[in-house]
């Protein structure tokens, strides 16, 4: 469970592995968590590896020490964002305004990524790149890089970005958003994404490509996103409605 081999401090490791599980419920709100020695014992550490990573979750808020009694989890801020995608763009719009951003770097002509300059179609590789930090209860919780075409990242100012969504400004300016592809993967946390949303290097978090595409079956914006774990939850509504008697007979 606990690698030596990542770049992350095994205390840290072990501290993500404690705070999820106060999330979850695993430790409810006045539970007291094991002891050092069974926390040291299950996770193959040191007793002073534990007591480093309880008390990271102490400095947080989370948990508090209660001398000759233990440790005990207090009502804290454990706030999840639960992005519920239903399919549709306009559920995607609605959940950037429950975010503000911050460090927003707006960029033209610049040279976008081969693999990412071919989804948009690209001639000459060059396009807009937006560059954000999304915040939730004033804390970071993903970092956001969208790449447009120049005809779509023209229309985009910094002080647009600073007050609005961007596919809310797109549909402002007349680009009728249709469609979206998006994939969804794991990945560890490079040294731009640490410095963006507040992680050590090596952390897991989400990382989500995104290509929108408009009426016409012009590619828009190619999104990258890397979520904090510990702050996004992404919910996925699945309806079987249609499927047909087929599906469930192969299930069965």
């Amino acid at each position: 469970m606990i690698d030596s081999s990542l770049a992350m401090p095994l205390y840290h490791q072990v501290a993500g592995v404690l705070r999820q599980r106060i999330t979850d419920g695993d430790y409810p709100v006045g539970g007291k968590l094991v002891s050092e020695d069974e926390l040291a014992a299950e996770f193959s550490v040191s007793r002073a590896t534990i007591r480093q990573a309880v008390g990271e979750l102490v400095v947080e808020g989370l948990v508090v020490r209660k001398q000759g009694s233990g440790t005990f989890v207090q009502p804290g801020n454990t706030r999840v964002l639960r992005q519920r995608f239903r399919g549709s763009l306009g559920a995607l719009i609605s959940e950037s305004h429950s975010a503000r951003t911050r460090d927003i770097k707006l960029s033209h002509d610049e040279r976008i990524p081969d693999y990412i300059a071919s989804a948009l179609r690209l001639d000459d590789g060059h396009g807009t790149v937006v560059r954000r930090t999304r915040m939730m209860s004033g804390e970071p919780f993903a970092y956001t890089v969208t790449y447009l075409p120049p005809q779509f990242g023209d229309l985009l100012t910094a002080a647009d970005l600073h007050t609005h969504a961007l596919m809310e400004i797109l549909l402002d300016h007349g680009v009728r958003l249709t469609s979206a592809t998006q994939a969804i993967r794991a990945q560890l946390a490079d040294a731009e994404v640490c410095a963006r949303i507040d992680v050590p290097l090596g952390s897991a978090v989400l990382h989500v490509e995104r290509l929108v595409s408009d009426d016409a079956g012009h590619a828009v914006e190619f999104v990258q996103s890397w979520y904090r774990g510990d702050r996004y939850e992404y919910t996925v509504n699945l309806d079987l409605a249609d499927a047909g008697e087929g599906l469930f007979a192969q299930l069965a």
